[in-house]
């Protein structure tokens, strides 16, 4: 199964309490009926989490694509 999931990044470095802030606001939007309709209406469904959850969602995707890609003997062109 391929999961497809969105998710915001900020640079390395940015102080904790703006990445708590965007993360407050952004579960906010997520839990406003008519974005969530939005999202909704796309067949996306609008989870939200704090930003050591995204952090570990991506570092596993990432872990599980580069085991494939050298499994299965991916090449770039």
């Amino acid at each position: 199964m391929l999961d497809q999931w969105l998710g915001v990044f900020v640079p390395a470095g940015t102080p904790p309490p703006i990445i708590a802030r965007l993360n407050a606001e952004i579960g906010k939007a997520l839990a406003d009926p008519a974005i969530r309709g939005s999202f909704l209406q796309q067949a996306q469904e609008p989870i939200g989490g704090s930003a050591a959850q995204f952090s570990g969602l991506v570092h596993a995707d990432s872990a599980k694509y580069e085991r494939l890609v050298k499994e299965l003997n991916i090449k770039a062109n």
